[in-house]
């Protein structure tokens, strides 16, 4: 069998071209997206490889939990952080698509979207946040006078 001269090295070539192409690709996934997989941790050398979650996130550290502010504080906090609060709860609310979130979590995403409604209902005040997949909620009794 003869192998013609040139076919093994445009194989190799494109091999070369594809592996290029992968390694570059995974470097600038790597600088795009670099709090997804392993991260390296030099100061903690009993564990230096900490697996992180998609998107970046993390448990918690254990520690002090923090103080829970009543509704009314969490509005006052709200307002102060520039959100427009919006009585009644928003047209387009599908139960589907709601996630609830901590106190703390909410109010960061309320402070990024700039934009609550609120609804009092008989048991529960909840605030909600739009975004684009659905909307997030945070829920707590109703205070009682």
């Amino acid at each position: 069998m003869r192998v013609r001269p040139g076919r093994a090295g445009a194989i190799a070539v494109l091999g070369v071209i594809l592996g290029a192409t992968f390694f570059v690709g995974l470097v600038f996934w790597v600088i795009l997206k670099p709090d997804f997989g392993l991260a390296y941790d030099p100061t903690d050398l009993d564990n230096p490889f900490k697996f992180k979650g998609f998107g970046g996130q993390q448990a918690a550290p254990p520690g002090e939990p923090e103080p829970e502010l009543t509704f009314n504080e969490t509005l006052a906090v709200l307002l102060e952080r520039g959100c427009a609060i919006v009585e009644g709860e928003p047209e387009n609310l599908n139960p589907d698509r709601l996630v609830y979130l901590s106190q703390a979590g909410f109010i960061e995403a309320a402070e990024d979207r700039k934009l609550v409604f609120m609804s009092v209902g008989d048991e529960w005040s909840t605030l909600y946040v739009p975004v684009k997949e659905g909307h997030l909620a945070w829920r707590t009794p109703k205070e009682t006078a």
